[in-house]
């Protein structure tokens, strides 16, 4: 999976996460999250399209289950 996929997976966990709390401010926060994992998505995306990237930066910048 490439880094812009995890981070897609992860914004649209939170974005799920965020339709069933019951707390405002809980929902608020976890939309605030899934939006962050969009721009880091957007971000990579940036940078490998310009080239900026580095062979092998896609498995650094994936922790394992997190």
């Amino acid at each position: 999976m490439s880094t812009r996929s995890h981070y897609l997976k992860k914004a649209n966990t939170c974005a799920h996460a965020a339709k069933t709390a019951r707390d405002p401010a809980e929902r608020v926060a976890l939309l605030q999250v899934s939006q962050c994992f969009i721009l880091l998505a957007d971000y990579v995306a940036a940078r490998q399209e310009h080239g900026t990237a580095h062979r092998g930066d896609e498995q650094r910048a994936v922790p394992p289950d997190s």
